[in-house]
């Protein structure tokens, strides 16, 4: 009698240890997340490094297939329109006939912010706003600025005193547009070489001077 007693406390015993559900360890659930969140960032990355080349490959297309060529600039003439002097004193308005082309065949160019400086040897530089304007391709833009200049003789006026001497630059902001793609601006500077004046001629002083364009 007892020991079938025994037999059976044990079999229950057996049984109930067997019926457990054992709860899975905390460090499983742990590892799962890390490796779910470690397959999304990896996504994302690729993700975002496929859309980086793929728009540095449309923008080296664009540029390769525009070939951008650097803007032209010759100062066709330039006369002085109006003059008052004294001995020390010389307060004269010139007006420039400048002509602009755009050598490119596709791409336009936009011109922001262009500014007309003369600077006369004895005098400081003089500054004249050009409003913004746009080449288009293989079109010429014909420019008519207008600068009033005060020179100044601490010394008297030299003996050449029925001329103006004076350098012309400019600089501008430039962008390249294609279609719908404009490029960043970029500075754009232009030296012209040393200009003579005749104050009293009613006609233009020189004619076709070409300037250089550094851009």
């Amino acid at each position: 009698m007892r020991s079938s007693t025994t037999t059976t406390t044990t079999t229950q015993g057996e049984a109930s240890s067997s019926s457990i559900i054992r709860a899975p360890k905390r460090g499983a659930y742990r590892q799962h997340g890390i490796a779910k969140r470690t397959r999304v960032i990896r996504i994302i990355g690729r993700s975002l490094l496929c859309a980086i080349m793929l728009l540095g490959i449309a923008i080296l297309t664009c540029w390769f297939v525009v070939i951008p060529r650097t803007p032209q600039l010759m100062v066709e003439s330039g006369q002085v329109t109006g003059y008052h002097s004294t001995i020390r004193k010389l307060n004269a308005t010139i007006v420039f006939n400048i002509r602009s082309y755009n050598p490119n065949k596709r791409a336009s160019i936009y011109v922001d912010s262009m500014k007309m400086t003369v600077k006369n040897y004895m005098s400081v530089p003089f500054h004249s706003d050009i409003p913004n304007f746009t080449m288009t391709p293989r079109n010429m833009t014909v420019l008519t600025p207008t600068i009033l200049v005060n020179c100044i003789y601490p010394f008297g006026r030299p003996l050449h005193a029925g001329w103006i001497h004076i350098e012309l630059s400019f600089s501008a902001k430039v962008s390249y547009i294609f279609n719908r793609w404009a490029s960043k601006p970029r500075l754009m500077e232009i030296y012209c070489n040393h200009f003579w004046f005749k104050i009293d001629d009613s006609m233009p002083n020189f004619d076709n001077i070409k300037c250089q364009v550094d851009l």
